[in-house]
């Protein structure tokens, strides 16, 4: 690891056969371990990069989560694994079609999401109900992008985009799997949940960069001139990452505080892109990562656009083997205090920098420890000690 003024104290990088990429855990009773997905199935280390234990699965893990009652459901491009909190494989569901996403929470089971449908299976792995994205999207799509998935009070709220054009839409399935409404087809680039009956969509290309705060029942009730990730508080209000993830390395996204109906508390420049949107901690801090293709003066403005594809597509290519080498990126790691009577509060805090990496996988917070992937490691960064 690089040393770097902005190291914060006891940052500990785990190394693990991680594949780089794609969704892993952190154990939920003290976040000491983490499981990952590997080319052999999934792998749970401790923060001293011990192994605990692992579960060969005989090809790639995709991505995985922890059912509602405890247990691992993890996917591999054919499979779907049930394993126990110990690495027992409890149950396999083998299928015929492509999966391309990591396994959702619904209900007792999980959603499975593969290239063309969305499976809803029960605890036992049989499956209740199917949908088909071309339903939605088109008979002529012949991949599909699921942006983000996750349940709410009156079903599952997806975001499918077809992978080829980049254009998709907001889905809301009710508990039986029926299409409840769709939002208009737009180049979507973001879905994330706000509270438990909202969501925000972006919209990206085409002439349109703008973002909707719609409820579960497709109304929108905000609208924003600018696209990003983002993440809603606990107290209502949202904050974002927004930009143009296509320009250059010069344009910068911007990190953006706003109340609940869209008033800008806070807006501050960062440095480089970004990938996922910030993750909220218990330390009431918001943690985030930015990163940026470094610049070489003999590549055109084309180098750093059309050319340099968008981390969501570099993950999904990543794990479905369609691109073996990705770019190489410079990866700042920030924090962000909430509360208004913090010093600084909204303003960021770069905790450290490196080079040759993008982060592929998500941030996620722990009890003790906010998890960042680098490559094939995973950075634990102790979580602000100051905060009372």
């Amino acid at each position: 690891m690089s040393d770097t003024p902005g190291d914060p104290g006891g940052l500990t990088r785990i190394r693990s056969d991680y594949v780089g990429a794609g969704f892993y855990l952190v154990s939920p009773d003290d976040d000491s371990s983490v499981v990952v997905n590997t080319d052999y199935g999934i792998q749970s280390v401790g923060l001293d990069s011990h192994e605990h234990w692992q579960a060969d699965f005989g090809e790639r893990c995709l991505g995985l989560c922890y059912r509602g009652d405890g247990m691992i459901v993890a996917h591999t491009l054919h499979a779907v694994f049930q394993v126990q909190p110990n690495g027992t494989v409890h149950h396999v569901n083998p299928t015929l079609n492509e999966i391309a996403h990591a396994p959702v929470p619904f209900e007792e089971g999980v959603l499975v999401i593969t290239l063309s449908h969305v499976y809803a299976l029960d605890a036992g792995g049989k499956a209740k109900w199917d949908y088909a994205f071309k339903e939605a999207l088109g008979a002529s799509v012949r991949a599909t992008l699921v942006l983000n998935a996750f349940s709410v009070p009156g079903g599952v709220i997806l975001g499918a985009v077809d992978y080829n054009s980049g254009l998709g839409r907001v889905l809301h399935l009710d508990p039986s799997g029926s299409l409840v409404w769709a939002s208009e087809v737009n180049p979507m680039t973001y879905l994330f949940p706000v509270g438990e009956d909202g969501f925000v969509y972006s919209v990206s290309g085409y002439g349109k960069f703008e973002s909707h705060l719609a409820g579960i029942d497709g109304k929108i009730r905000l609208s924003l001139d600018y696209s990003g990730a983002g993440a809603g508080l606990d107290d209502g209000r949202l904050a974002m990452l927004v930009g143009n993830n296509e320009s250059p390395t010069w344009d910068d996204w911007e990190f953006r505080l706003l109340e609940a109906d869209g008033q800008e508390i806070h807006a501050e420049k960062a440095r480089g892109h970004f990938g996922f949107g910030p993750i909220p901690a218990p330390d009431r801090h918001l943690y985030m990562v930015g990163y940026f293709k470094p610049f070489d003066p003999s590549a055109t403005r084309l180098d750093y656009t059309s050319l340099t594809p968008l981390p969501k597509f570099l993950t999904f290519d990543h794990l479905l083997g369609v691109r073996a080498q990705p770019h190489q990126y410079r990866v700042f790691y920030y924090r962000v205090p909430l509360d208004s009577d913090s010093a600084g509060a909204g303003e960021l805090e770069l905790l450290h920098e490196d080079s040759n990496s993008i982060a592929f996988g998500p941030t996620l917070a722990g009890k003790h420890h906010v998890f960042f992937p680098h490559n094939r490691d995973i950075l634990a960064v102790p979580l602000n000690p100051d905060t009372s």
